[in-house]
C-alpha cells in the first residue's frame, strides 16, 4: 500500500510511533525502580545492575529508530518536496483534464498499411478503439496489432485497455 499521498494516515503512523516512544520511556523507568528496589547489595556487586545497564542501552537505540523513522515520515509528508514524476504525472493530469485537443500523426516515414492506420485515427481525432481499425482497414487482428505495435515503437501512439478492445490514442 502506498501512504505517501495521505498525509493523515501518515501523521497518525507517526503520533503512535511517538507514542509507543512514551510507553517505552515510562516501562524502563518502572523496570529500573523495581531493580533499585529489589536488589539489596551495593550497586557495583548487584546482579541486576548489568542486566538494568544492558536493558537502558537496548532501550536508548529502540527509542532513537523509532524517533528517526517517524521524524522520517513527518518529514516526508509534510516538508519534504515530491520527486519529479510526481509533478510530471500532476502536470499530464492536468493537460488530460483540459478540453479535448485535436491530435494528429504525421504521416511521414510510414509505410503503406501504417499509413492508413494513422489516416483513420487522425479521422477520429485522436483515438479510435482497435476494432474499428480491423472494420475500416478490412486487416486481420494480427495484422492491425502488429501495424499498432510498429506505431506504438516509433512513439506515434498508446494503447489503453478498454473492455475487450483497446483504445489506440494518438501522443
Amino acid at each position: 500500500m502506498d501512504f505517501s499521498k495521505n498525509k493523515t494516515a501518515i501523521g497518525i503512523v507517526a503520533v503512535l510511533l511517538l507514542l509507543f516512544v512514551a510507553a517505552i520511556f515510562f516501562y524502563n523507568r518502572t523496570l529500573n525502580d523495581l531493580a533499585a528496589s529489589s536488589c539489596t547489595e551495593d550497586a557495583s556487586i548487584c546482579p541486576h545492575a548489568k542486566v538494568v545497564d544492558t536493558q537502558n542501552i537496548i532501550i536508548a537505540v529502540l527509542v532513537l529508530v523509532i524517533a528517526i523513522m517517524a521524524g522520517w515520515l513527518l518529514y516526508n509528508a509534510y516538508f519534504a518536496k515530491p520527486p519529479a514524476s510526481v509533478e510530471a504525472s500532476a502536470s499530464a493530469l492536468e493537460t488530460k483534464t483540459s478540453p479535448a485537443k485535436k491530435r494528429k500523426i504525421a504521416a511521414a516515414e510510414l509505410d503503406s498499411d501504417e499509413a492508413r492506420v494513422v489516416a483513420i485515427i487522425n479521422e477520429g481525432n485522436g483515438s479510435v478503439y482497435q476494432s474499428d481499425i480491423m472494420k475500416r482497414t478490412g486487416f486481420s487482428k494480427v495484422k492491425v496489432s502488429r501495424v499498432l505495435d510498429k506505431l506504438e515503437q516509433k512513439g506515434l501512439l498508446e494503447r489503453k485497455r478498454r473492455g475487450m478492445t483497446n483504445l489506440v490514442v494518438a501522443k
